[in-house]
């Protein structure tokens, strides 16, 4: 089907683009899809504009793992399940070791629970058992707490120099964030196309009155921030009419607040 070109060249252009090579490798024709969309790219982001935070979808567990091996000299086996939010680590070594009870953790939270923490965005807690009597009660141990947090910022920011210490990793990480996450064009709304049939020859339109004109046609509900004076009553009276022309509205509402109501 057609559309308008400010429509086709907005959104999720990055995979837009990738249909458009798809469908220009079959038919040349759409060579000129390609040309117009790589325009509209957005300007990949660079690791200095990427907050890589451990526990972040978008990181393969993989990469999570690698981590520790090369910082902590463990190997634990970390499962991720995109669609519940949450990750598993089996990672028992790292509690018999010094390097994960002492170095990178706790004895009471070792380094495996402290990942774990992270990657599900978890504070850890260190919860003594009191016996009052014939009841027990856990009281917060705020010593071993504060402890085990500090163990827990130390790793999130081992990772977050690590993960960008590799130029191969890098490439392929800002790739997956840019593709995944920074991959939509905003939506330019045009209307030098609008020749509204019927309107008046004794005003002629400003290119921004056009602009809102197609854009209350195009997208339906739009606020119209324009400063005082610059003829929001006439791109509002002329969408609504256009609108009815075309067959798109048989009533239209203009919401306006109470006082200005008069002069509406």
């Amino acid at each position: 089907s057609w559309q308008m070109a400010d429509a086709y060249l907005s959104g999720q252009v990055r995979e837009k683009l990738k249909s458009a090579e798809a469908a220009a490798a079959l038919e040349p024709a759409f060579e000129r899809n390609v040309r117009a969309l790589v325009e509209v790219q957005p300007a990949d982001l660079g690791p200095s504009d990427i907050t890589a935070r451990l526990g972040a979808p978008w990181i393969p567990a993989a990469d999570v793992v690698a981590f520790v091996k090369e910082t902590l000299g463990a190997e634990i086996r970390i499962h991720h399940m995109p669609e519940l939010a949450s990750w598993t680590v089996e990672a028992r070594q790292l509690g018999y070791m010094a390097t994960g009870t002492s170095e990178w953790g706790t004895e009471r939270r070792h380094a495996g629970e402290l990942i774990a923490d992270a990657l599900n965005s978890r504070v850890p807690q260190i919860f003594d058992i009191i016996k009052e009597g014939q009841a027990e009660k856990r009281v917060l141990n705020v010593v071993d707490t504060e402890a085990a947090k500090e163990k827990l910022t130390k790793i999130k920011t081992a990772f977050r120099t690590w993960i960008w210490s590799d130029p191969d990793r890098t490439d392929r990480l800002a790739r997956v964030y840019n593709d995944r996450f920074n991959n939509i064009a905003p939506r330019h709304f045009n209307g030098d196309h609008l020749n509204l049939p019927g309107a008046s020859g004794a005003l002629s339109l400003y290119r921004h009155q056009k602009r809102g004109i197609w854009r209350i046609i195009a997208a339906g509900a739009t606020y119209l921030a324009h400063a005082v004076g610059a003829g929001k009553t006439m791109t509002m009276a002329a969408a609504v009419m256009e609108q009815k022309r075309l067959g798109l509205i048989a009533k239209a509402m203009l919401v306006v607040p109470g006082h200005c109501l008069a002069q509406a």
